[in-house]
């Protein structure tokens, strides 16, 4: 704006209602909603003074913007939509002004954002009408406001919530706490505000999700699923069908940073990927990132998920209870002393167990020859204290622990009388993790937040395989007992500093550091013992371990600053140091985003940002397993790198509908690959000698579309990408990634039919998957064994499998009792039109046509569920 560059300050006019009938400023509300154009002037210009002029109904906006003004020593040019005013110093106004501003002087409106129960809400929009200026909640719910001393009037929105709006007369710091009313129905888009929309927020790939986004009318065999509900936006492969993995603009599965409340998730997994770690009733926000990273997250290449669990009802007592097909689940909150400390508690568990236990025991009960057990569960619990000390000082402890159990024997038995032979295989699998945070948030001043936390993570993974043999004939007996077994702990201790400081509407600066302390203890081992017909014992023992104590340090600082009505830009750096006792590498990791507003409804963004990843998951498989382990750089490799570039253009046509479409270049550098012939489970001791360096080049275009109204919300997604690699000793020349899916697109709606009756359906289709197959049967070179044949392969993932697609439909029935208490059946369908996508590839030499035929198999059909829920 031309005033802006002159060096004043300019808002947009408030037009009350509560100003005299025959004042200038009511002149200005009545042309402001008959010609639809808003004033902009600084504090010099005196708009409250009387008007006696005659009438501007029936005249031009021109001619009655000369009448209003004609003889008040206010002059006045327009711009577009904009009528922008100018006091003149030389001419006095004829009226004494009411209530003449002597001085411009600011303050500051800080405090929390909360529902009616206490719960804060992250990422609220807090709007100033008067000078349209805006910022939003931080993680914690709290929000700080700098603005002219004067009248303003605040509107406050969230979605899923009602719009809450204040008039307020600002003439000191002030702390104002607002609670927002829930809204039942679907909420409607309305972009204009919302300073956390695509639209107006800076950053480039970022999506958040509410509770109410996660909890859809579907949930796969039960239970609604945080990850699978990331997997459904564009930019995401999910890898294998039914698995819970995140490949994020070509990066694989461990290149991406889950956070619990801000401490890191390694095991985001249970039953090998269908369900995830996160309890879907205790989630209240999830902010995820795929490019354009805040200079406040670090460690990962990939993509960032900042999951936040609900702090608990501070002054009701209630819950809910689920029973599905598979799992079942508790959730409990309320106050422990109303109004000042909270409690919520989650509960999940599987049930599998308790249906294969006796399934197994009547089975075996009948086959005394061969018999089979198979006993598996999982569970979490998730648990939260929240105590207010004052409105400046918070205290809240949040844990999480999850564990997966699988145990599996077989027993054999056969012979006669004289002669007996036994087999006994057993295995046992143990995974999960356990995280503590201890957080202590602090007002400084109204414009200085801070939050230090205490850090504590453990993850494990163990297995144990068992065989005994048994052949006893008469007295003569032998006996071959076998051992193998991995166990790896992961041990984090540190603790963290954030600083939030907003001094302008316009500047929002972050700074802080963290302070880690990893423990690695990767192990394996094996034994073979044999006991022969004369009792003595041959046994042949290996073990591997790994220890690894590795200290990192981060430090950050982030300026998003609005530099005019058009322009504003993010910029930082987060330096990083990694010490491993023997090599310390130190990085520094910029990041900036630009974001061109070019109009109410149109914007432009561009964004470049560098990260470094420290750690690195060693696996021989695209599914989670117990076998995978997590190792830290070492002093034999570098850590990984990236740098992506992204740009996109952003668009709300109307108030129902949002478009987008962003761009992004990615390239990665020493990413690591384990050597998969040494066998699915890699080894404990001396691993940085059993990986391969590469690199990464990923690219493509990513098109979202949203509508939605009180009753219907549709999403759209289209992705078009590349993903190439070049390992150069596995293969010197760039080939794709077996996750390389051109195309994707991915539509969902959600629609209320009744009042109690919603529905929920989502089709989703992309290019199949990659493998690697043989293109020709031929001689194998002569090696002094004589003559060989065997397959040739051209280049890794050398063909693109058949397209994957399915339906999923859901409907939730929502009842109320007769004591206020709410029933919800929930049905989905997982693949409703039951396509076999390929899960398999059979690879055949025909020997007759000499030809190589592939076979697709797929094995997944229609999979229904059911779930019952009492909300109480």
């Amino acid at each position: 704006m031309i005033l802006f560059l002159c060096g004043l300050l300019l808002f947009t006019a408030p037009l009350r209602a509560n100003t005299p009938e025959g004042s200038l400023q009511k002149q200005m509300e009545w042309i402001h909603t008959t010609h639809h154009v808003d004033f902009v002037y600084n504090a010099e210009v005196v708009v409250n003074q009387s008007y006696q002029g005659p009438t501007l109904r029936g005249l031009t906006l021109e001619k009655a913007l000369a009448t209003l003004f004609q003889g008040t020593g206010i002059s006045w040019s327009r711009d577009g939509r904009y009528v922008i005013l100018k006091q003149s110093k030389a001419t006095k106004p004829s009226n004494k002004p009411i209530d003449a501003p002597v001085r411009q002087r600011r303050f500051t409106i800080s405090g929390y954002v909360k529902d009616t129960g206490g719960e804060s809400l992250i990422n609220a929009t807090v709007y100033d009408l008067t000078t349209r200026q805006g910022t939003t909640t931080n993680e914690y719910g709290f929000y700080s406001i700098t603005l002219p001393e004067g009248r303003h009037r605040l509107r406050l929105s969230y979605l899923g919530f009602e719009e809450h709006e204040e008039a307020i007369h600002l003439t000191a710091d002030r702390r104002m706490d607002i609670s927002l009313q829930e809204r039942n129905n679907l909420a409607e888009v309305v972009v204009t505000g919302d300073m956390n929309s695509p639209l107006l927020n800076t950053q480039t790939g970022k999506r958040t999700f509410s509770q109410k986004d996660i909890k859809t009318e579907f949930s796969l065999l039960s239970s609604p699923d945080v990850v699978k509900t990331v997997q459904r936006t564009s930019g995401v492969a999910e890898g294998v069908e039914l698995a819970s993995g995140l490949y994020v603009h070509g990066g694989n599965n461990d290149e991406n940073l889950f956070l619990l409340d801000g401490t890191p998730l390694y095991q985001i997994n249970h039953s090998m990927g269908l369900f995830s770690s996160f309890n879907a009733d205790v989630v209240k926000n999830v902010d995820f990132y795929k490019s354009g990273f805040p200079a406040r997250y670090g460690g990962r290449l990939s993509s960032v998920m900042d999951v936040r669990t609900a702090d608990g009802d501070l002054q009701h007592y209630h819950g809910s209870y689920r029973i599905g097909l598979l799992d079942g689940s508790l959730q409990l909150e309320g106050p422990i002393q109303r109004g000042k400390t909270s409690f919520n508690l989650g509960l999940r568990r599987s049930w599998l167990d308790l249906i294969t236990t006796p399934v197994f025991a009547i089975i075996n009960r009948s086959n005394k020859e061969d018999k089979i057990n198979i006993n598996y569960n999982f569970h979490d619990l998730n648990a939260k204290i929240v105590h207010l000390f004052s409105d400046r000082s918070r205290l809240s402890l949040s844990t999480y622990w999850g564990r997966d159990h699988l145990f599996t024997k077989g027993e054999s038995l056969w012979g006669s009388n004289t002669a007996i032979d036994r087999d006994v295989i057993e295995n046992r699998f143990n995974w999960g993790n356990f995280n503590m945070a201890l957080d202590w948030n602090y007002v400084f001043s109204p414009k200085l937040f801070a939050n230090f936390t205490g850090v504590y993570t453990y993850n494990l993974s163990r297995f144990n395989t068992l065989y005994d043999y048994t052949y006893k004939n008469g007295k003569e007996s032998t006996v071959s007992h076998s051992e193998h077994g991995y166990h790896s702990t992961i041990n984090d201790v540190g603790y963290r500093m954030a600083f939030d400081y907003r001094p302008l509407p316009s500047h929002h600066l972050r700074f802080g550091h963290d302070l880690t302390y990893h423990w690695f203890r990767p192990q394996t081992f094996s034994s073979l013992t044999y006991f022969g017909s004369d009792t003595k014992a041959d046994t042949l023992k290996l073990q591997g371990k790994n220890h690894h104590g590795t200290l990192e340090l981060n430090a950050y600082v982030e300026d998003e600053w609005t530099l005019n009505d058009h322009w504003s830009v993010d910029f930082g750096a987060n330096l990083s140091l990694f010490d491993t006792r023997l090599k310390q590498f130190f990085r520094v990791d910029p990041r900036v985003a630009m974001k061109y507003q070019a109009g109410q409804r149109l914007s432009f963004k561009a964004s470049y940002t560098m990260m470094t990843q420290f750690v690195h998951k060693i696996s021989n498989s695209y599914i989670d397993l117990p076998t995978d382990y997590w190792v830290p750089t070492t002093e034999r490799l570098h850590p990984m790198r990236s740098g992506q570039l992204a740009v996109g253009a952003y668009y709300q046509p109307t108030r129902h509908w949002l478009l987008s479409l962003e761009g992004y270049y990615k390239e990665s550098n020493r990413l690591l690959q384990y050597a998969n012939w040494l066998g699915l489970e890699p080894p404990a001791d001396a691993w940085d000698t059993k990986v391969s360096e590469g690199r990464g080049r990923f690219y493509g275009v990513e098109a979202d579309a949203r509508y939605q109204d009180k009753r219907l919300k549709i999403d759209a997604a289209y992705t078009l990408s590349w993903n190439r690699r070049r390992f150069d000793d596995f293969f010197p020349e760039w080939y794709y990634d077996k996750f390389d899916n051109r195309h994707k697109f991915n539509i969902t709606m959600r629609c209320r039919l009744s009042k109690g009756t919603h529905f929920y359906a989502g089709w989703i289709y992309r290019t199949g998957n990659r493998m690697t197959a043989p293109t020709q049967y031929a001689d194998m070179p002569d090696l002094g064994e004589g003559r060989s044949q065997g397959f040739v392969y051209e280049r890794p993932n050398n063909i693109v499998l058949p397209a994957y697609h399915r339906l999923d439909l859901g409907f939730d029935i929502h009842h109320k009792t007769k004591r206020g208490r709410e029933r919800v059946w929930n049905w989905s369908i997982y693949n409703a039109y039951c396509h076999f996508n390929t899960l398999f590839v059979n690879v055949k030499y025909d020997e007759t046509t000499g030809r190589i035929r592939a076979k697709a198999k797929g094995y997944i059909p229609i999979i229904p569920s059911f779930s019952y829920t009492i909300k109480f």
